[in-house]
C-alpha cells in the first residue's frame, strides 16, 4: 500500500504540499538549490530497514543513493539543468512491500530581462528605454537600470521600469552602456547590457584647430585643424580656390601665407572655422653688390676731387705767373686755351 505524504521542499524558492500518512519524507540540502549545482536529496523513513531497496528521483532521473548507519535515511546527489517544474520521488521496498512519497516542486528562477533602448542617439538629447521581463515570470522579481556603472535614478521596481538619461559630447569617445539588472533576493540575478553609440555634430574649436598659425619659410609646415564629432567629421581647407591638407606636412613658402576657411562635415552637419596661416621670412643682404657699389662711388668721387684739385692748381699757378712773370718768362697760355701769336712776329712755342 502506498502512503502518502507532506512534502516541503524549497529549490531556488519552491513550495510542495502533499497529503500528510506515515511514510517516507523528504528534504533537499541546501534548502535553497541552484540550476547546474549539485544538492542533496533526502529521504527519511519510519523504521530501519537494513536492507531496504530505496530510489531517489529527480525529474524521472534516479540518482545513487547512500543508506545511513542506522538504516533510517537513504540520501541521493543530485541536479537540474533547466529553471521550471521538479518532479522528486522516493520509493522503498521492504520485501512485497512497497512505499512512495512523490510531490511535483516549481523552481522559480529568474530570467534574462529585456532592455528595449536605442542603438544610438545624438549628444545633448535624453536616451529614454525601458527594461521588463519575458512573459510567465514570477512577481517576486525586481528590475533596475544602470548606465555607465551607476545606478539610473527612479529607474528602479516592478516590471516594467523606463528610463530617461541625458547624454553629452563626453559620452561620444566610450558611449553610454545601460544594464537591466533582475534580481530575486536574496537567490539570484541576471542582467542584460548593451552599449549606445553617441552621435555629435562637428566641432571645431581652438584646442584643436587654432585660428593663428605661424610657420617659418624653407622649414616644415603642417596645417593644425582637428574637429570634435561622432562619426570623425572629414575636414578640409582652403584659400582662393588653393587647398591645405590639414596634418599633411611640407616646405612652408610664401605663397602659403593667408587666411583658409576649414569646414568640418559628418552626418549630422557643418562646421566652419577660419585659420590664418603667417610664413615669417629673413631677405639676405646683398653684401658684395652694395660693397661693390659703394667702392665705386667713393673711387668716382676720388677721381673727381683729384681732377678739380689739379685743375685749381693750374688756374692757380697761371694766375701767378701773369701777376709776376719771372725775368725770362715766355708768355704762357692758360690752361685750356689755344695756341695764339707771340709779341713782335715771334711764335709761341
Amino acid at each position: 500500500m502506498v502512503a502518502p505524504a507532506l512534502l516541503a521542499l524549497a529549490l531556488g524558492t519552491l513550495a510542495v504540499v502533499a497529503a500528510p500518512q506515515e511514510g517516507p519524507r523528504l528534504s533537499l540540502s541546501p534548502p535553497e538549490p541552484k540550476p547546474h549545482q549539485r544538492f542533496n536529496v533526502t529521504c527519511t523513513l519510519g523504521r530501519a530497514i537494513p536492507d531496504a531497496n530505496v530510489t531517489i528521483t529527480a525529474n524521472g532521473r534516479g540518482w545513487p543513493v547512500t543508506l545511513s548507519q542506522d538504516g533510517r535515511q537513504a540520501t541521493a546527489t543530485a541536479s537540474v539543468t533547466h529553471e521550471g517544474s521538479v518532479q522528486l520521488g522516493c520509493t522503498v521496498r521492504v520485501g512485497s512491500e512497497e512505499l512512495q512519497a512523490t510531490a511535483t516542486a516549481q523552481a522559480f528562477y529568474v530570467p534574462v530581462p529585456l532592455l528595449d533602448v536605442a542603438n544610438a542617439t545624438v549628444a545633448g538629447t535624453e536616451l529614454r528605454g525601458s527594461c521588463s521581463l519575458p512573459a510567465g515570470a514570477v512577481r517576486d522579481i525586481r528590475l533596475r537600470v544602470l548606465a555607465r556603472g551607476r545606478a539610473v535614478p527612479g529607474a528602479e521596481g516592478q516590471p516594467p521600469v523606463t528610463f530617461g538619461l541625458p547624454v553629452s559630447e563626453e559620452d561620444t569617445q566610450r558611449g553610454v552602456e545601460v544594464t537591466c539588472v533582475a534580481e530575486m533576493e536574496p537567490y539570484t540575478s541576471r542582467n542584460k547590457s548593451q552599449r549606445v553609440r553617441v552621435l555629435a555634430k562637428p566641432r571645431l574649436g581652438p584646442l584643436r584647430c587654432p585660428a593663428q598659425q605661424n610657420w617659418t619659410e624653407g622649414q616644415e609646415g603642417t596645417l593644425r585643424c582637428g574637429a570634435e564629432g561622432a562619426p570623425e567629421p572629414q575636414v578640409s581647407c582652403s584659400r582662393d580656390g588653393n587647398s591645405l591638407v590639414p596634418g599633411a606636412a611640407l616646405r612652408a613658402a610664401r605663397g602659403h601665407a593667408g587666411t583658409y576657411l576649414c569646414r568640418a562635415t559628418n552626418a549630422l552637419g557643418t562646421a566652419e572655422r577660419n585659420v590664418t596661416v603667417w610664413v615669417h621670412y629673413e631677405d639676405a643682404f646683398p653684401l658684395l653688390p652694395v660693397l661693390s657699389g659703394v667702392l665705386l662711388a667713393a673711387f668716382a668721387l676720388l677721381g673727381l676731387a683729384f681732377f678739380i684739385h689739379r685743375y685749381r692748381s693750374k688756374i692757380g699757378e697761371y694766375r701767378l705767373w701773369r701777376r709776376q712773370p719771372p725775368p725770362d718768362a715766355r708768355p704762357r697760355r692758360a690752361p685750356g686755351s689755344s695756341p695764339a701769336a707771340a709779341p713782335n712776329g715771334s711764335a709761341a712755342p
